[in-house]
């Protein structure tokens, strides 16, 4: 008796191209799986850049908050400007500068948004700091 497994006998499931078709299959789920966390990764960058640059912002212009309050606006923009984002707002509160800044991203996450006809609003960061 000849063993099942020999050359010529037809085997209960012919697999051969299960590998290309699983290839096919699964390859596009992971290039959009890395494209959605590449998108998340890119905004978290965003924010902490958009924090950062209202954190600066904010001290450069406290040592003006209570002597020059408009020169603590205009130095806490020209920074927001230095660290590409946009100052939204500035208010002198008590002897305390309120800074908001936004940043738009340029990344593969507003590259996504823009293919699928969608603009991704602004990511804002807002800081408060004082003199001393």
């Amino acid at each position: 008796m000849k063993s099942p497994f020999a050359v010529g006998y037809p085997t209960l499931v012919d697999d051969r191209g299960a590998g290309t078709l699983l290839a096919f299959i699964t390859f596009p789920i992971l290039v959009i799986a890395v494209a959605i966390v590449w998108a998340f990764v890119d905004v978290s960058t965003v924010r902490q850049q958009a924090a950062g640059a209202a954190d600066l912002a904010a001290l450069a212009g406290s040592p003006y908050a209570l002597t020059q309050p408009e020169q603590a606006c205009v130095r806490a923009a020209a920074i927001a400007r230095e660290n590409r984002a946009t100052m939204v707002s500035c208010t002198i509160e008590g002897i305390d500068i309120v800074v908001g800044v936004e940043i738009y991203s340029r990344g593969i996450g507003a590259r996504m948004a823009q293919w699928l006809g969608v603009t991704l609003p602004p990511i804002q960061g807002s800081a408060r700091a004082g003199p001393g």
